[in-house]
């Protein structure tokens, strides 16, 4: 009798299915599918071979295929089928059972279940039972992409359509498109659990009293809105970790939000990771990149230049160099001119040697090159019109000083701060980071000498809550570890009062994306909208908005200040110690000339 019901079962399917009708049914679901195994019943397998779904998969198939034949008193629970993709083909009653559609669990693979005892089309307390063995598969694990063929069609588990009042329903699937687009175009408010906690482009707001979650707001949190919107989901926020990103404890477990994923706390968190291995690839999944954005290291700004010595660094070591140099070089010109002309009997040396007129042209250019008068013009013209050239020269030069001298009074200078990570190194500079995160692989010792001395000076700041930025500023003892546009959004106010500085080599770029548990069913939905969203240049255009903010916020601030000090510079004594070491020195220059001169007379007389 069972040999007669399957005939006729074969008989009803020959003629409710035809190739063309498979074809419009199993194309769409199969075509993206690597590799297929057909498992069939041992014993039964030639009888199996003769069920028109089964000779679909055998013929009609352009894809690898492998067929294995198993016990129908299989126990599936336990089966590690991994990411495969399976056909199977059993009765109803092994399906509805605990080795059926509940097993096996794994979310990835796509499974085909062949139901080869009807004949006829599945009843409404079958398909009951077999909606409640798919929804407590979807509730426990999150699967979905399970295919029923029956013998008057294929019916598929939707887990956002309705059944009363509860979520999921046995639904026919006509073969338009794959699941993943077929489902999650309109979740029809299903709850996600979402979290995000403090970062650069998020930033939760609590209830002082319970210290609750009321609110969140910034870039990443108009991204959640966008694909809450365009999904149709419900966003349940959940408490932000206090733990942040999360960190791995000695027994390999995990708190934060990678824990919360490890242990099924959350649907996705939006808030950015660094792409990088965390060593959980069996439980987590990036998105998309989003944004990217470097990992810099800020040290203290340089000291500020005392006012004593301020007129010295007013210009750069070129321009003074420049300065003294082409002094010297037009002192030797304009003695060139001279010996010239004494050649051309233009001018006579007189009493003085030609030693003595090298002198005084040299303490005469000096004279010019400040821009004081000559006591007297020598009588050749040529040397005249030279003379007049040194003093245009030395206009410009005076320009350039003053210019430069009234500037640094009003804006200081500070010394030379650091810019590579060489300097860093010689520094002595412990570098503070917060998230384990940050400093995994900021410094490779392997890479080289000075990131493996790099690697021995980072120290991890254990306290989440710690303004290291702040320890920084104000104790300028330690370096410490930041993404750049954190630094720029959340700490620009230390950078416009010089209180610390970041190095311009960065050590690390990375791309950031969100995360989710591996394999999650809405992976490839978000990941679809996302690309959409960095297409329409939105998510650029949200940061941007953000920096702009930050901007006029900060421009405001310097106005304000400005507005306040009224732009008005007043010079006290002390900005002019300078002037008083001058004139000291060159006191003290005039009294040794006085001697050389004194002392050179007395040996010309004792010589007479």
């Amino acid at each position: 009798m069972a040999v007669l019901g399957s005939l006729f079962l074969l008989f009803m399917l020959d003629k409710t299915l035809n190739v063309t009708q498979l074809n419009g049914l199993l194309v769409e679901p199969t075509r993206d599918l690597s590799h297929l195994e057909l498992w069939l019943r041992a014993g039964k397998d030639h009888q199996d071979e003769q069920n028109p779904y089964v000779r679909w998969f055998l013929h009609r198939m352009e894809m690898p295929l492998t067929i294995i034949t198993y016990q129908e008193n299989r126990y599936w629970m336990d089966e590690p089928f991994g990411r495969k993709n399976l056909v199977l083909v059993m009765s109803l009653d092994q399906l509805l059972s605990n080795r059926g559609a509940a097993a096996p669990i794994q979310k990835a693979g796509t499974y085909f279940y062949i139901l080869t005892d009807q004949d006829k089309d599945l009843s409404l307390d079958e398909q009951l039972q077999l909606e409640d063995s798919c929804r407590q598969l979807w509730m426990q694990h999150k699967v979905y992409n399970r295919f029923f063929l029956t013998r008057d069609g294929i019916w598929i588990y939707d887990p956002f359509k309705h059944r009363d009042s509860a979520f999921g329903r046995l639904v026919r699937y006509f073969g338009s498109e794959t699941l993943d687009k077929l489902l999650f175009r309109d979740m029809a408010g299903y709850p996600l659990r979402v979290q995000m906690f403090k970062s650069v482009y998020t930033r939760p707001e609590f209830d002082k009293e319970s210290g609750l979650l009321t609110s969140v707001s910034g870039v990443d949190f108009l991204v959640a809105q966008m694909l809450r919107e365009r999904l149709n989901f419900t966003m349940l926020l959940q408490q932000p970790e206090k733990n942040y990103f999360g960190e791995r404890y000695a027994n390999g477990s995990y708190n934060g939000a990678i824990g919360s994923i490890i242990n099924d706390g959350l649907d996705i968190c939006l808030t950015g990771f660094f792409v990088k291995d965390y060593l959980v690839q069996q439980y987590m999944d990036f998105t998309v990149a989003v944004y990217d954005d470097e990992l810099c290291i800020y040290v203290p700004k340089a000291s500020r230049i005392p006012q004593s010595i301020l007129p010295i660094f007013a210009v750069g070591y070129d321009i003074w160099l420049g300065f003294v140099l082409t002094a010297f070089a037009c002192a030797l010109i304009w003695l060139t001119l001279r010996v010239i002309n004494l050649k051309l009997r233009i001018v006579s040396l007189g009493n003085k040697r030609l030693l003595g007129q090298a002198l005084g042209i040299m303490v005469d250019t000096w004279v010019v090159w400040v821009r004081l008068n000559l006591s007297h013009l020598p009588a050749s013209y040529a040397e005249r019109m030279f003379i007049g050239t040194l003093c245009l020269v030395s206009v410009i030069f005076g320009a350039i000083f003053e210019s430069s001298l009234a500037t640094v009074y009003i804006h200081p200078l500070y010394y030379r701060d650091i810019n590579t990570m060489q300097e860093l190194d010689e520094s002595g500079l412990k570098v503070v980071y917060k998230y384990s995160s940050m400093a995994d692989d900021l410094f490779f010792s392997e890479t080289s000498p000075l990131f493996a001395s790099l690697n021995n000076k980072l120290t991890w700041n254990r306290d989440l809550h710690a303004d290291v930025i702040d320890e920084v500023a104000n104790f300028r003892k330690k370096a410490g570890v930041s993404r750049y546009t954190s630094l720029v959004l959340e700490s620009s106010r230390f950078m416009l009062l010089h209180q610390i500085w970041v190095v311009p080599e960065c050590p690390k770029y990375y791309t950031i994306s969100y995360v989710m548990p591996r394999d999650s069913p809405w992976e490839d939905a978000i990941n679809a909208l996302l690309l959409r969203f960095l297409n329409a240049g939105l998510i650029v255009k949200w940061i941007q908005d953000e920096k702009s903010r930050v901007d006029i916020k900060m421009r405001l601030s310097i106005l304000q200040a400005d507005a306040e000090s009224e732009l008005v510079r007043v010079l006290t004594i002390e900005d002019l110690q300078l002037a008083f070491y001058v004139v000291i020195g060159g006191n003290l220059l005039a009294f040794l000339g006085f001697l050389a001169e004194h002392f050179r007379r007395k040996l010309q007389k004792k010589g007479l």
